[in-house]
């Protein structure tokens, strides 16, 4: 038994080469159309939600730029708000945190903010609702 001897024309190469780099450019291609696609666009400004506490209103405004989540912060808060819920504005800055690092008001929330957290994503969300283009 001998050694065989294979030829491959370089044509044929040049041919699965090519091919290959096509079908990596439409991959590419498809990929970041899709991903473009998928963000969120906003009409950049600060919107602004509100929530009760103790029949007091307090504001959530979210800062928004054409594809981001700038910002989430609460305003308005007296200080008998802060006297009657002290942790509601730690766990409000760690809620709104997470909103931003994540882009999306469908966070997993802890359960050391779970109602903090659920008043602070429902007024985020109505906010953004404003600023979302069509």
């Amino acid at each position: 038994m001998g050694a065989k001897i294979y030829v491959v024309k370089l044509r044929q190469i040049l041919k699965a080469v090519l091919a290959l780099a096509l079908a990596a450019a439409v991959i590419i291609t498809a990929a970041i159309i899709i991903s473009r696609s998928s963000r969120p666009t906003y009409a950049p400004g600060v919107y602004c939600a509100g929530i009760m506490l103790r029949g007091s209103p307090v504001n959530v405004e979210v800062e928004v730029s054409a594809h981001r989540i700038e910002s989430v912060r609460l305003t308005g808060l007296s200080e008998t708000q802060q006297v009657f819920y002290p942790l509601f504005s730690t766990s409000a800055e760690e809620v709104a945190d997470k909103i931003v690092a994540e882009q999306s008001c469908d966070i997993d929330i802890d359960s050391d903010h779970s109602v903090t957290g659920s008043l602070i994503c429902d007024a985020a969300r109505q906010a953004l609702e404003g600023a979302i283009k069509n």
